[in-house]
């Protein structure tokens, strides 16, 4: 499939799964556009396996739920304090958007083995006459 025919199924499928979950429309395309590119890039393919389609949708579906927790987590209580007694608690700091997607799309890279070609490996008939 096309870039973009992946990008629109991947986005449709994710707003199926989700629901009435309110999603940011803009924010979810760049998403699963730079996703696809990812992968694309990753692959040295220029079209889109269909079977990789279900990945991307759990793989954003995480991205978000993350994302989702993190901005809840921050809201968090961390300390009270009343006169002269203080109360810290023992909150991590959350791992940034960035890191996140970075460690999420690692771990899809073993899936993704199994449709990269060979970087530079053209198989057309222009160049090898």
């Amino acid at each position: 499939m096309t870039p973009a025919e992946a990008v629109a199924d991947i986005t449709a499928k994710i707003k199926t799964i989700r629901g009435d979950t309110k999603i940011d429309e803009a924010v979810l395309s760049i998403y699963v556009e730079k996703l696809v590119s990812d992968i694309l890039d990753y692959c040295h393919r220029d079209d889109f396996p269909r079977a990789l389609t279900f990945t991307c949708v759990d793989l954003i579906n995480k991205r978000i739920s993350d994302e989702q927790t993190a901005a809840e987590g921050a809201a968090q209580l961390k300390s009270i304090e009343a006169g002269d007694t203080k109360f810290e608690f023992n909150v991590a700091a959350a791992i940034s958007s960035g890191v996140l997607n970075d460690l999420d799309f690692d771990s899809i890279k073993p899936k993704l083995n199994l449709y990269r070609k060979i970087a530079g490996f053209c198989s057309c008939r222009y160049h090898h006459n």
